[in-house]
């Protein structure tokens, strides 16, 4: 009895020294990293980027992720989504600064058990570039006492993406009021067979009014009950926006 005895402590004091659970300890891998702005991002400034990294852990362990960006905030993290018994896919949320330029964020993913870091990253240029107006195409109409034209600015846009403010202001014709003249489809009730002639300058929505387009011109020619054109005097002299 004694002699067994022996034995078993050696066995374990062997399994201590030459099989520790340290060493069966296996580091986290990161399998992909990617933005929902594709392989080379590139946002307007204030705008968000959703990142998201799939990892796999060979022993399950809870793992750690640390940002470091040198621009930017980090809106959300931690969004984790459960993929299958060793894999998880989290996304967090960066925004932005207004300031342009390109930025770097760094990642570490790391489970708290064994000593290596997984480290990856990616860089995301903040543009700013103008936005540009557009208006639909110029259009010919019959007149009539309850005829209303809507205006079509609906094909402006900003390369950066970002919010757009619309300006309209009437050039030419008999003056008319602008419903939702700070919308991209403005409308207004012809009073007249005339040419009515508008222009458009939209601005990209950032910490205010920002960089703003250039004009784009809306023509509608209003005919008379019989569908001829009628030389009507300009009653409205021309007027830039502000």
């Amino acid at each position: 009895m004694q002699k067994l005895t022996l034995v078993f402590a050696c066995v374990c004091l062997s399994c201590l020294s030459g099989c520790s659970l340290l060493d069966r300890q296996q580091s986290p891998k990161l399998l992909d990293l990617r933005t929902d702005r594709g392989a080379d991002p590139s946002v307007g400034r204030g705008q968000e980027v959703h990142i998201t990294i799939l990892t796999d852990d060979p022993d399950n362990d809870e793992l750690d992720f640390r940002w470091i960006a040198t621009g930017g905030i980090f809106a959300a993290s931690r969004q984790d989504t459960l993929i299958d018994l060793f894999q998880d896919s989290v996304t967090v949320v960066w925004q932005a600064p207004l300031e342009p330029g390109v930025y770097e964020l760094f990642l570490e993913l790391g489970d708290g058990q064994s000593e290596t870091l997984v480290t990856s990253g990616v860089r995301i240029a903040v543009t700013q570039a103008p936005p540009i107006a557009v208006v639909g195409p110029d259009r010919v109409l019959d007149f009539n006492d309850t005829l209303r034209v809507v205006l079509d600015g609906t094909g402006s846009s900003d390369p950066d993406r970002d919010a757009l403010m619309y300006f309209w202001a009437q050039i030419g014709g008999p003056r008319v009021g602008l419903q939702n003249r700070n919308g991209p489809s403005p409308e207004f009730q012809a009073i007249a067979p005339a040419d009515y002639i508008f222009e458009l300058r939209v601005a990209d929505l950032v910490e205010g009014i920002g960089d703003t387009s250039d004009v784009a011109i809306a023509r509608v020619r209003v005919r008379d009950r019989n569908g001829r054109d009628v030389e009507v005097p300009s009653l409205t002299r021309l007027t830039r926006w502000r």
